[in-house]
């Protein structure tokens, strides 16, 4: 059965991938594209150099769609340009996100507010993610704590990642580790919070794909 939000939205994943031709020492180029999560296959794919980032704004988004992004993806252009189309997110948070506020306009962090969940406990928070001078997303944080064994798991992976790129791993970037962080602009009428979680998880299958 196709995947659907509030029995009509489309789940999407988007992602890219590096390309290297023989003998070459970096990366040559980026495939960009994403698949449609009800019958996992590629829907639309763009081919760039290596220099090509990440955008949620190069692929095209129809009405209902919903766009499942990791970590690198949450920019607010591109948050924009989606939901201007008629699109959604969840989209993976890094501690270090794009500026979002709560209701009364006070810098909001994720990571901060994420510390009082106990094991297990679903976080879920009304922000705003500035886009322009006056203009705003509504939207959601949603949180969960992960059990001790898949939060060791997450912080050595971390480490892991900061040894390899050189670098002294940042103390925060281990505590996040232990939470899954999630913006969404999907109201909780449409998506419960521990509904996101479990959307979210879905774009594994780009992974697989």
């Amino acid at each position: 059965e196709q995947p659907r939000v509030d029995g009509s939205r489309r789940l999407r994943a988007i992602d890219s991938t590096t390309i290297q031709q023989p003998a070459s020492k970096g990366t040559d180029w980026r495939l960009h594209y994403t698949i449609d999560l009800g019958t996992l296959g590629c829907d639309w794919y763009q081919l760039t150099d290596e220099k090509g980032a990440e955008l949620l704004e190069r692929a095209p988004v129809k009405k209902g769609d919903v766009l499942l992004a990791d970590r690198n993806f949450l920019r607010p252009l591109g948050a924009h340009a989606v939901v201007a189309a008629g699109g959604d997110l969840v989209v993976r948070l890094r501690w270090t996100h794009s500026l979002l506020t709560d209701a009364n306009g006070k810098r909001f962090k994720a990571l901060a507010h994420a510390r009082r969940l106990r094991v297990g406990q679903v976080g879920d928070w009304s922000v705003q993610l500035p886009v322009l001078k006056h203009e705003l997303i509504e939207g959601r944080v949603v949180a969960l704590r992960l059990p001790a064994p898949l939060a060791a798991k997450a912080e050595r992976r971390a480490l892991r990642s900061s040894q390899k790129k050189q670098k002294t791993p940042d103390k925060r970037s281990l505590e996040a580790a232990h939470f899954v962080l999630i913006f969404t602009p999907l109201p909780r009428a449409a998506l419960a919070a521990a509904a996101v979680l479990e959307h979210y998880r879905c774009r594994g299958q780009i992974e697989l794909g």
